[in-house]
C-alpha cells in the first residue's frame, strides 16, 4: 500500500512539471514562453482623446525568478496614462513584480514619435 501511495506521487509530481502552462498573458512560440506583456492603457486612444503631447508615458522590461526553478520569467511592456500618478503606480508595480534585469524609464508626458 504505502509503494502504491509512493508512485502516485510521485507520477503527479511528475505531471505537474511537465505540463505547466504559460501565464495568462505569456507570449508563447512553438509551445515556448518568452515574456509576459504586462504592458498597461491604450496609448493610441489616449492620444486621440488627450492629445499626444499629454498622455504620460513609460517602458518596461524586468524579469523574476521561475516558479518552476528553470531559470528567470522576463516580463516587458509599456504603460500609457491620464495621470503622473497613474503612470508611477504601473512603473513601481511592475518594479516590484519583477525585480532582477530591470530596464526602464521614468514616467515622461508626451508620447514617443513611434506611437
Amino acid at each position: 500500500m504505502r509503494r502504491l501511495a509512493m508512485t502516485a506521487l510521485a507520477t503527479a509530481a511528475l505531471a505537474g512539471t511537465i505540463a505547466a502552462p504559460p501565464p495568462a498573458g505569456a507570449q508563447v512560440m512553438f509551445g515556448l514562453s518568452y515574456g509576459q506583456n504586462v504592458s498597461q492603457g491604450d496609448c493610441k486612444a489616449l492620444a486621440s482623446k488627450m492629445g499626444a503631447r499629454k498622455v504620460w508615458f513609460s517602458r518596461f522590461s524586468g524579469s523574476k525568478p521561475d516558479v518552476w526553478d528553470r531559470g528567470l520569467e522576463p516580463a516587458w511592456g509599456v504603460g500609457c496614462f491620464r495621470t503622473q500618478q497613474e503612470c508611477k503606480r504601473w512603473l513601481y508595480d511592475t518594479q516590484t513584480e519583477w525585480p532582477r534585469l530591470m530596464n526602464f524609464t521614468r514616467c515622461a508626458q508626451g508620447l514617443p514619435a513611434r506611437f
